[in-house]
């Protein structure tokens, strides 16, 4: 091979060489970026679709956030995170106003920690005893009548969220002295406030039974309305007011 062949088989071995050193030092690194920052763009178009779609959920739920407001506003005055019985006292005041009756006494007990109640097992009658059964049978023996059923009591429901810690009973008793409709209007209007009063018993005496002799009211009958008012401490509220 001559000299002048060899040195241009050189400078062609040479000439590629160097195209493959641009290639891997120059080319390849800039193809490698941007293949990366292909795929950033892509990751990030793809977040940002996410976030718009969630904030315009957000700003979907916002439209009702007025009245979740006012609804929150509404439990709250339900069931307050303290006992109030001040504030309480004078709602039942102008209740009794408004119905036409008197109020004679207003007792206010002492909270207590909530107690869940005890679940129902499936399938029980709530009290229904074997002898009513076996007396419901001797009878339908008897008479070819259609046999007697006891409902089934009611499954108890109870929530996780509300625990002795942070919910509280305070019983209470209320006595007024009016006649029957307005003592019913009485009820209705106490069960309407805004503070929940949940009554769970009613008495009543006529007046020749009343307690006060010479009272102008002892002509009148007395009602005994006894039930529950209860407070919810929030810790989660209260935590984030006070931070």
């Amino acid at each position: 091979m001559s000299r002048n062949r060899l040195m241009l088989l050189l400078a062609v071995v040479a000439a590629v060489v160097v195209a493959a050193g641009g290639f891997f030092l120059g080319v390849q690194p800039q193809l490698d970026r941007a293949a990366t920052a292909k795929s950033d763009t892509e990751s990030i178009s793809a977040g940002n679709a996410t976030t718009r779609a969630e904030i315009a959920r957000l700003r979907e739920q916002a439209k009702s956030l007025p009245e979740m407001r006012t609804r929150l506003a509404t439990l709250r005055a339900s069931v307050p995170d303290s006992a109030g019985a001040s504030s309480f006292i004078s709602q039942l005041n102008g209740t009794a106003d408004a119905a036409g009756v008197q109020v004679a006494t207003i007792t206010v007990g002492d909270a207590t920690a909530y107690t869940p109640p005890a679940a129902s097992p499936e399938g029980t009658t709530g009290g229904a005893s074997a002898s009513s059964d076996s007396a419901a049978t001797a009878t339908s023996s008897a008479t070819p009548t259609a046999a007697a059923t006891t409902p089934a009591a009611p499954k108890t429901a109870t929530d996780s969220s509300i625990t002795a810690q942070n919910f509280s009973v305070i019983p209470v008793s209320v006595t007024v002295n009016g006649e029957f409709p307005e003592a019913l209007a009485f009820v209705k209007g106490a069960q309407s406030n805004a503070r929940l009063f949940l009554i769970d018993s009613i008495s009543s005496s006529s007046p020749s039974t009343a307690a006060a002799d010479s009272d102008a009211q002892a002509e009148e009958p007395s009602w005994t309305f006894s039930g529950s008012i209860y407070v919810f401490s929030d810790a989660s509220s209260t935590a984030a007011a006070k931070g």
